[in-house]
């Protein structure tokens, strides 16, 4: 009859042992998620140089929108994959996620700029009205302002093979 009295302790154990393997095991649909197509949010937001994003009408052609921010570890890993993207041509339009711009000007002085603009998300409300579930989270916005392609996540080579892909067939549809 002793054994009940440790049974909460047990299971307060298997609770805490599998949440713990919850917590560092990379989940398996993270990289499966597709949002579906939808319009760009219609909100703007200031840049780091003084200007301003739309990202309603981000201009003529499909541009990837970067969330990222230099508090988050994953996003220093994707950066050199985001480098090799605009080496290859394709614009990219970062939104700096509550961060201090600073810092952010700092980061890209330092590890390269891959972006054509920073948009400044300093309380969250563009990260919101795209709906991110974390950063780093990148969108492929085609020349019609709709999201058509959506990575949670850091991007790895296979996502920049597959994101160029996409980039280079939305470049060519119009």
């Amino acid at each position: 009859m002793r054994w009940i009295a440790f049974t909460p302790l047990a299971l307060l154990l298997a609770l805490v042992l599998a949440a713990g393997v919850r917590l560092v095991t990379k989940d398996p649909d993270e990289q499966l998620f597709t949002s579906p197509e939808r319009p760009a949010p219609a909100i703007s937001a200031p840049t780091l140089t003084g200007g301003e994003v739309n990202f309603a009408d981000l201009g003529p052609g499909p541009v990837l929108v970067n969330f990222w921010a230099t508090w988050c570890a994953p996003c220093e890993v994707e950066h050199p994959m985001l480098i090799r993207l605009a080496e290859q041509g394709v614009r990219i339009v970062g939104v700096l996620h509550r961060d201090d711009p600073a810092k952010g000007a700092q980061a890209l002085a330092q590890a390269g700029n891959p972006f054509s603009e920073v948009a400044l998300d300093p309380q969250g409300e563009v990260y919101l009205a795209f709906g991110l579930a974390g950063v780093p989270e990148t969108f492929l916005v085609n020349r019609e302002g709709r999201i058509v392609k959506t990575l949670r996540g850091p991007l790895t080579a296979a996502d920049v093979a597959d994101f160029l892909s996409a980039y280079r067939a939305e470049a060519a549809a119009g």
